[in-house]
């Protein structure tokens, strides 16, 4: 069963998550499993549950054992639902069900997003067999800018503003989709992105872009390649750009989940592959 946990709760139950979140085969994304995150930040970024009011945790318990901890947020204006963390000492799947039962029941005409590494295969077996849609398979990775040498400059890329963010939106539209972060969402919130656009004779050919975080972190979101362009070509010209400007910002972690046809140029321009993400969405009736 599932059931909301009260902060005196997780405290007693700090070293029981974090050993959980730290093992891929028991948790789901965002992993503390890239040598990145620290128990520090598990903890930090649990105790915003007790706060908000757009967060939740709850308990997963079996013949009153507690076996799990759910971490949830949602965005009503979006009507869309993910977790921070979903952590299972054993059956996953139960806990899934039972997750899955709660959200419809809580958050009708949501969409439920939820992310989880390979190798928790027990998860991702129960949501490839219940309705799902596998929307991202991707590999993980983290780069660390500080410790890499310096990047050449290259002329033909340079960084994209309000005035020219339709150069851009050329390249997103083509894939943007059911993206949370689609062309109109960026553009709200442009004064938080880095966007770094390579052309040639005014044309948009690839691009990447990342938030622009305070905290010495930098996560790319992706890289949009025109159609027909030599995408290898590009990346090997977008990634160090990317890695050169979190260099710049005295950005100490830079993260990027790409295709694995693109994993060895990544790993080739500085990246460490942490593992196989798989991301699954369902609507909730």
């Amino acid at each position: 069963m599932l059931r909301l946990c009260s902060k005196d709760e997780f405290y007693k139950l700090i070293d029981f998550a974090y050993a959980l979140a730290s093992d891929l085969t028991k948790s789901g994304y965002p992993t503390y499993c890239d040598g990145v995150k620290t128990k520090e930040m598990f903890v930090s970024r649990s105790l915003k549950a007790f706060d908000r009011e757009t967060e939740q945790m709850l308990l997963f318990e079996q013949d009153g054992e507690i076996l799990g901890l759910i971490h949830c947020y949602w965005f009503p204006e979006d009507r869309y639902l993910d977790t921070c963390f979903f952590l299972t000492e054993r059956e996953t799947q139960l806990a899934l069900s039972e997750f899955l039962g709660y959200a419809r029941g809580q958050f009708p005409g949501y969409d439920l997003y939820l992310g989880f590494p390979a190798e928790n295969r027990a998860a991702v077996e129960f949501l490839a067999g219940h309705g799902f849609e596998c929307i991202e398979n991707d590999w993980n990775n983290t780069a660390f800018p500080d410790r890499l040498g310096d990047f050449p400059e290259n002329p033909g890329i340079r960084r994209i503003g309000r005035q020219d963010y339709h150069l851009f939106e050329t390249l997103h539209r083509q894939i943007d989709g059911d993206m949370y972060w689609n062309s109109e969402r960026i553009l709200s919130d442009l004064g938080n992105w880095v966007i770094l656009l390579k052309e040639r004779d005014g044309k948009p050919l690839g691009a990447v872009y990342y938030m622009d975080e305070k905290d010495g972190w930098l996560e790319i979101f992706g890289i949009d390649t025109a159609q027909g362009q030599d995408a290898p070509a590009l990346y090997r010209d977008l990634l160090p750009a990317a890695l050169s400007d979190a260099k710049k910002r005295n950005a100490t972690v830079m993260t990027f989940f790409c295709e694995e046809e693109y994993e060895q140029i990544a790993k080739e321009c500085g990246f460490v592959c942490v593992g196989n993400y798989l991301c699954h969405k369902i609507h909730l009736e």
